[in-house]
């Protein structure tokens, strides 16, 4: 009987496939069975391919090259004309970025051949502020931080043969140092026939040679008996303004002043003593309020020296008054110091009055 060859079946297919056996393992010649596919749900869409120039062809080279960026061909057509940036809007009025062409004057005529510009004119450095208190007059300003004042007559040696010389005095404050200078105006003719009764005006000036007080006195009668041609002293500052008045009072027995206001208001009163010498002591003038109830200062003459007094004119006074005085009454008071030295201290043709 003869055997069938190995390419022979019984009808015409191929013998089955063994069954799985556990026992090879994997890589020798095993036999797996089919996988089951399974298929997508109804739903499932079928991604489209990508377009045709996102597609890479594997003959462009390795993983991580760099391909240059696709090109469009049909634009720009030919032709175009890239259209030009719109030029920039200038900044509103006002901004703090605006720029404003210069303006032009088309009625200016061109400068001539060999024009010199004139020189510019130096600035003026700016006044400084006003810090002077309310109602100080221009130049007093050192009369609020004080509440004394020594005044000194200048000695002359014309007073020794008797002539009549034009008073200065020193204004000094209470260490002696020198705050104004006060100067008469007159003439010779006036000095020699008047005395000390004659009408004058006095000129004040500061350290830097600035008038900030005037004073001035009309003639009028020395003597208080005599009611209508009493004494009378405007005190000025600035120059041509009044600021206060010194006013005799008519008393048949003591020397009295009445201090008066700008608007000739009085404000305060200047009482002398009823007899008073001035060897080897001092003489007081109190400064009291217009009711007499309180004493507020003193114009006092301070004795300096037996040759001095005898033998010139040349007085010291002392002027004592509250700090917080107004600053015009304190002026109105140094005025009527130089006053009470030509009425009760000046000498006479060589007659003490005193």
């Amino acid at each position: 009987m003869a055997s069938k060859g190995h390419g022979d079946t019984d009808s015409g297919r191929l013998p089955p496939a063994p069954a799985y056996s556990k026992e090879v393992p994997p890589g020798h010649n095993a036999v797996y069975p089919v996988p089951t596919v399974v298929p997508p749900p109804p739903s499932y869409l079928t991604p489209s391919a990508p377009p045709v120039h996102m597609m890479m062809s594997a003959s462009l080279g390795p993983l991580n090259a760099v391909y240059p960026s696709p090109t469009n061909p049909g634009f720009p057509p030919p032709g175009y004309v890239t259209p030009s940036a719109p030029p920039m809007m200038p900044a509103p009025f006002g901004h703090p970025n605006a720029v404003y062409p210069a303006p032009t004057n088309p009625g200016i005529p061109p400068v001539p051949p060999g024009y010199v510009p004139p020189p510019v004119p130096a600035m003026m450095p700016a006044p400084p502020p006003d810090l002077r208190p309310t109602g100080c007059p221009p130049g007093l300003e050192y009369l609020i931080h004080v509440d004394q004042l020594l005044v000194h007559q200048t000695f002359h040696l014309a007073e020794l043969l008797g002539w009549e010389v034009r008073n200065s005095y020193n204004v000094k404050n209470s260490i002696g140092q020198q705050v104004f200078l006060a100067e008469e105006e007159n003439n010779c003719c006036t000095l020699q026939c008047f005395g000390p009764s004659r009408p004058f005006t006095f000129h004040i000036q500061d350290n830097l040679g600035q008038e900030v007080l005037t004073l001035t006195r009309p003639l009028a009668c020395s003597y208080c008996c005599f009611p209508c041609c009493l004494q009378d002293l405007e005190v000025q500052s600035p120059p041509g303004i009044p600021i206060g008045y010194v006013v005799q009072e008519c008393h048949p027995f003591l020397p009295k002043l009445t201090v008066l206001n700008e608007r000739r208001q009085p404000q305060l009163r200047i009482k002398g003593p009823l007899f008073f010498c001035s060897c080897c002591r001092d003489v007081t003038f109190e400064v009291k309020t217009l009711d007499d109830s309180m004493l507020i200062g003193h114009i006092s003459k301070q004795w300096s020296g037996f040759l001095r007094e005898v033998y010139t004119d040349s007085d010291h006074f002392g002027i004592v008054f509250p700090m917080d005085l107004d600053v015009k009454m304190k002026a109105v008071l140094l005025g009527a110091c130089f006053l009470i030295d030509f009425l009760y201290f000046e000498e006479r043709k060589g007659d003490k009055k005193h």
